[in-house]
């Protein structure tokens, strides 16, 4: 049975939010982080890729007593942080991978080893701050665009349409 999107979603994300909630002073181990995902299918040349991107608030929620909810700000995300959290997402990632029979264990040992997250990357150098509604909206509508952009294809003649790619030689 293939690794289908939501499951490798919920098992970067599970990553994400204990990473997140470690940098969070005072945070529970009921906490949960604030995220919108969005499931890409294809790259820029349209090949078949499919890959997320997240936003995710730069904390964790947690109940209280009362049955409100308090937000506990994440100050310890560093660079070295969230390598921490891009290797525990790719270890977990693979070994899901493996154990579906999707991937060799030599494979996925060898992909483990690769530099630059090793096929899966986090990016965190985008931070909107929560008043910034016209900035948020701009990076949520990058997140959401579609697969094909309209202004890209074009007709060369009525029963044929060219994309042209934003990568050249694609």
């Amino acid at each position: 049975m293939p690794l289908s999107e939501p499951p490798t979603l919920h098992i970067f994300l599970s990553a994400v939010e204990h990473g997140v909630r470690q940098c969070s002073p005072g945070a529970g181990p009921a906490s949960r982080i604030g995220a919108v995902a969005f499931i890409h299918r294809f790259g820029a040349p349209l090949n078949p890729h499919v890959h997320f991107h997240c936003v995710v608030v730069e904390g964790v929620f947690e109940a209280d007593a009362a049955g409100g909810v308090h937000f506990q700000e994440a100050r310890g995300l560093s660079p070295e942080a969230l390598g921490e959290i891009q290797a525990t997402a790719r270890i977990r990632l693979l070994r899901a991978l493996t154990q579906r029979g999707l991937l060799e264990r030599a494979d996925a040992q060898a992909m483990g080893a690769w530099d630059q997250g090793g096929g899966s990357s986090l990016d965190a150098s985008v931070r909107i701050e929560a008043e910034d509604r016209d900035n948020l909206e701009r990076l949520l509508r990058y997140c959401a665009r579609p697969a094909i952009a309209l202004e890209r294809l074009r007709e060369i003649d009525p029963r044929h349409l060219v994309y042209e790619s934003v990568k050249p030689g694609r």
